[in-house]
């Protein structure tokens, strides 16, 4: 059966253990995950299909569905792999490395950044992806940690441009002498 021709007879869902397990996450945030990507639940569970295509997939390009199903790897462990340090690899997912080539990322959190175990794989050996899938960072954060206010320096600017309140022991104070 040609790729094309795959068609999925039954709904294939994943269960809130699979895909905590799936995105390294407490079970607890997984339906949280889930709403920032857009994808329902239906039943039991949350369709596979749905999650694929909300990071990008390709689905008639992949050679296999089930390799899809394998855990993400988080930065330490794509760090192990590549015998370096979760730094250099953070720095080379930033762009900030010589070699800007590592595969895309996603990211669940400010400490929580995933990479395609697949894809680590044949970046390393030089290969063609076993899978078409759109190659960019994708950042899926839950609600509050995505609101991180303005950047320090921009607040200082802002409560310095603010006119200082007088207290209330200014007021009874003498005034200085001018000169």
């Amino acid at each position: 059966m040609s790729h094309s021709d795959r068609k999925i007879e039954k709904p294939d869902l994943a269960t809130v253990k699979d895909l905590a397990k799936f995105f390294q996450v407490e079970r607890t945030a997984v339906p949280d995950v889930m709403s920032e990507m857009g994808v329902p639940k239906r039943g039991r569970g949350y369709p596979w299909i749905r999650i694929w295509r909300a990071l990008g997939f390709d689905l008639k390009t992949a050679e296999n569905l089930e390799d899809l199903k394998i855990p993400l790897l988080n930065l330490k462990q794509v760090a192990a792999k590549l015998g370096e340090s979760a730094k250099t690899t953070r720095r080379r997912s930033n762009g900030e490395h010589r070699d800007k080539t590592i595969p895309a990322y996603i990211e669940l959190g400010p400490r929580k950044r995933l990479f395609f175990p697949a894809e680590i794989e044949s970046w390393l050996l030089g290969e063609p992806l076993p899978f078409g899938r759109e190659q960019k960072n994708l950042s899926f954060i839950p609600g509050q940690a995505k609101r991180t206010g303005a950047p320090k320096e921009a607040r200082r600017e802002a409560e310095a441009a603010l006119s200082p309140s007088p207290s209330a022991a200014a007021l009874f104070m003498v005034p200085p002498k001018p000169g």
